[in-house]
């Protein structure tokens, strides 16, 4: 479940931000329940990036409309985002953290560790149309 009030960080104004995605820890390992009416947005789809090598790098874009969470599954990933001229970076490196990112942020993410997987829930159908290329 993702607390909707739980961040530790704040970005742009709240247009991103770090919240907190508690688990269930006991021998057997852990649990992490994402519940989707816990988001600030119904989530339309999910993906998953994996199989990216050390020092690769994916995104680059924005979007126009919608949000998406972003949840470091396995491995480390940096984060870099870009809103209205300001920069912020963060790692992610357990699903214990999501990174909520609103519209017209832009991020790209860099896998530090080899086998880093990405989760993704987005608010907004896919459509590449809706891209932001180049850093605000």
């Amino acid at each position: 479940m993702v607390g909707k009030q739980e961040h530790s960080r704040e970005f742009f104004g709240g247009h991103a931000r770090l919240v907190a995605c508690p688990g269930h820890a006991d021998e057997r390992g852990m649990l992490t329940p994402f519940a989707f009416d816990q988001l600030p947005f119904a989530p339309c789809r999910a993906f998953t990036v994996s199989g990216t090598p050390a020092g690769g790098v994916r995104g680059g874009h924005g979007h126009r409309a919608g949000m998406q969470l972003l949840v470091c599954l396995h491995g480390r990933i940096e984060v870099l985002m870009r809103h209205q001229g300001e920069e912020a970076a963060l790692t992610l490196e357990s699903a214990a953290h999501g990174l909520l990112v609103g519209a017209n942020v832009w991020c790209q993410q860099r896998y530090v560790t080899a086998g880093s997987v990405l989760l993704v829930f987005a608010s907004e159908p896919y459509d590449p149309a809706s891209y932001i290329r180049e850093p605000a």
